[in-house]
């Protein structure tokens, strides 16, 4: 039976000794992904500056006997360290070929989490061949609002910890939708957390040739059962752009921007103009740097909605960016139970079916 290229795309990051650190993610063009942290771990602070470096990756997946470690080094534009639990993103460029027998990976942006069943392919201490762990999507936030919040889902004893950091998640499909960045490291805890390839690819913009088709969890993408092509995410699409014919119709009323505005403005971080930036960078690049600022709260407000809800989950990454600020306020919840009701009401304006 011929070697499955399923999975071939994991990596291991070396240290100088050759002990794997962290692992990574090859994508097209002879590139690696992995967290930035796994690969200062993997150099050493006495190296320099890890942009300048060069050091080792190996190809677990590999079938051929005696593979050699293949030189690596940080790609332009492919360095992001991590800043206060945000970023944390590298990409290399092999200065050698992967082995033969070892694929690609097919990023995919992850969208709404919906419970989904995921797995990890880590390098665990006491296990030098690595272990698979299988993971559920909880939902975005945690230790950051960029974040997606993983709870192990197989037996005990079977959870996300050190080495696992740069693993690529792979859903059912075997697509890859995030990297593992941080784990819960309270033994009572099975819990851990992923970067979205979305904001991988917005930290790293030079990687979006390697993303594939509709978010994982896109309700287009489910309705049609197709993709609508490479990098088709709206976190990928300027602000204005031509969306495709075929995207489902937006799922608010029409009096959306309006009635979420006038809640909006009662909560104290958006309030603030220099809490309301911090929210604005966190929802992401794409509303960030388009959004109009006219310094009249109401007026902010319907700008920064109106430019959320032209994307499928823009409202639900605002309002994960803003309870990250103010989680529990009675203008929050307020907010929050508004974003509900006008969910459920739907572009028709009526109850939801």
């Amino acid at each position: 039976m011929g070697h499955s290229l399923a999975d071939s795309w994991r990596v291991r990051i070396l240290d100088a000794r050759g002990t794997p650190v962290g692992a990574g993610v090859l994508v097209a063009g002879g590139r690696v992904v992995t967290c930035a942290h796994v690969v200062e771990g993997a150099l050493g602070p006495d190296d320099g500056d890890p942009r300048e470096a060069e050091l080792m990756v190996d190809f677990p997946g590999s079938l051929a006997p005696g593979a050699a470690p293949v030189r690596a080094g940080v790609a332009p534009r492919g360095w992001a360290p991590p800043d206060e639990e945000r970023a944390d993103v590298a990409v290399l460029d092999l200065h050698e070929d992967a082995p033969a027998d070892c694929g690609p990976a097919t990023l995919r942006p992850c969208g709404p989490a919906r419970d989904r069943i995921v797995r990890a392919f880590g390098q665990v201490v006491g296990a030098p061949a690595g272990l698979w762990v299988r993971a559920r999507l909880v939902g975005s936030g945690g230790l950051s609002p960029e974040w997606m919040q993983l709870e192990a889902a197989g037996e005990a004893g079977d959870r996300l910890r050190q080495g696992y950091s740069g693993a690529g998640v792979v859903d059912g499909s075997g697509d890859v939708l995030g990297l593992v960045v941080a784990e819960d490291t309270r033994a009572e805890r099975r819990t851990g957390w992923m970067i979205p390839v979305e904001t991988v690819v917005r930290y790293c913009p030079d990687l979006a040739d390697a993303v594939t088709g509709s978010p994982a969890g896109d309700r287009a993408s489910d309705a049609y059962g197709t993709d609508r092509g490479p990098a088709s995410y709206d976190a990928f699409r300027s602000p204005g752009s031509d969306a495709s014919d075929d995207v489902l119709p937006p799922p608010w009323p029409p009096s959306a921007e309006r009635d979420l505005a006038r809640v909006l403005v009662k909560v104290r971080s958006f309030a603030d103009p220099h809490r309301r930036e911090r929210v604005l960078r966190d929802t992401g690049d794409h509303i960030a740097f388009h959004v109009e600022r006219t310094g009249v709260l109401i007026n902010d407000a319907r700008a920064v909605l109106g430019l959320c809800l032209e994307y499928e989950d823009g409202i639900e990454r605002f309002a994960a960016a803003l309870r990250w600020y103010e989680s529990g306020s009675l203008p929050m919840r307020e907010f929050d139970r508004e974003v509900a009701r006008l969910r459920a009401r739907g572009p028709g304006g009526g109850a939801a079916r």
